[in-house]
């Protein structure tokens, strides 16, 4: 059975679809989603560096990562599975600055069949941050400054965050990149980026597909490790809030500094009381603490390491929570089956 993407997949972040059949995607956690029975599946891609990774969740399960080679190749999935319709979710693991990703097709043998993919789930979060919310560095010793293999933004605190509250969730991060100005000094901030579909000066987002429910923002982090104008800063911060309020008027948002640094905790708490003295009491500020080295370890450059990831996902998760009343997800009491 021919597959196409317009019939058989679910697409979760920003994807350029000029092309209907060969999406494009650049964002980190960007994704796509598929039904399928078969005993054997492959997807054709084209990636545009060779330095891109996609987890591969089968059936719910992360079972496995794939490096995509520069240019167009055929990649075997999975083999010898079941005879049962199973779900099959590609998410890009690495960040925008490593390259894109178009989407050829996806097969299966003679006999197999794809179905309507599955349904989204009803939360619709949006993260904005910089390389600690791409997972910059969480797989690997800090000693290694770049190893885009083992940098993982499935489980990042983004990822582990939205999947504890059953969201969707897009994320949109440069490493980097500040809210003004970026780890060098330079104005260079990300507000820039939100609206074209793979940021700046690219084909315009239609806002229309993805109403965000809640939006995490997470830049301060390079902004303030030189010196900066706080006044600037608290300007850009609450010009970017009030434009993804008239994208998104009902959406919570939620401030947050954390973890390689938290000296800009006060411009951030200046830019929620903005926001609150308007009567708009949806802002809020999440401190997300510093790294813990002597319990939690590094990351890759003195990034945060999936433990810290874990624990800031779980705080951020259980803090949104309290503040919405959005439900948590509870730890299974029957062990899954790989």
């Amino acid at each position: 059975m021919s597959f196409s993407f317009q019939k058989n997949a679910r697409f979760m972040g920003r994807f350029d679809l000029t092309d209907p059949e060969a999406p494009r995607c650049g964002w980190v956690n960007s994704a796509v989603f598929l039904q399928f029975r078969g005993n054997e599946i492959s997807m054709t891609a084209d990636d545009s560096n060779g330095t891109d990774y996609v987890e591969v969740v089968l059936d719910g399960v992360a079972r496995n990562w794939i490096h995509l080679d520069k240019g167009i190749h055929e990649y075997v999935i999975d083999q010898g599975l079941d005879d049962k319709v199973h779900t099959l979710e590609i998410h890009k693991r690495t960040e925008i600055l490593y390259g894109g990703i178009q989407f050829l097709g996806f097969a299966l043998p003679k006999g197999g069949e794809f179905f309507a993919p599955p349904e989204p789930k009803k939360l619709k979060l949006e993260y904005f941050g910089d390389s600690i919310t791409n997972g910059c560095g969480n797989g690997h010793p800090h000693v290694l400054r770049d190893a885009p293999h083992l940098d993982d933004g499935y489980m990042s605190y983004v990822g582990i965050s939205a999947r504890m509250l059953n969201a969707e969730y897009h994320t949109l991060a440069i490493s980097g990149i500040g809210m003004l100005q970026d780890a060098m000094g330079n104005i260079n901030g990300l507000p820039v980026h939100f609206h074209g579909t793979l940021g700046k000066d690219t084909v315009p987002w239609n806002f229309s597909n993805y109403i965000a429910d809640g939006v995490i923002i997470n830049l301060g982090q390079n902004d303030y490790s030189n010196p900066i104008d706080d006044e600037k800063y608290i300007d850009t911060y609450i010009e970017f809030v009030h434009d993804i309020l008239c994208k998104y008027p009902n959406a919570s948002i939620f401030c947050c500094l954390g973890t390689m640094n938290n000296n800009y905790l006060p411009s951030v708490q200046r830019v929620v009381a903005h926001f609150n003295e308007l009567g708009n009491e949806k802002v809020y500020c999440v401190d997300l603490g510093l790294i813990h080295p002597e319990v939690e370890g590094w990351g890759g450059c003195f990034h945060p390491s999936a433990q810290t990831h874990y624990r800031m996902g779980l705080e951020l998760a259980g803090f949104i929570s309290e503040k919405t009343n959005w439900p948590l997800l509870k730890r299974p009491t029957i062990a899954t089956k790989c």
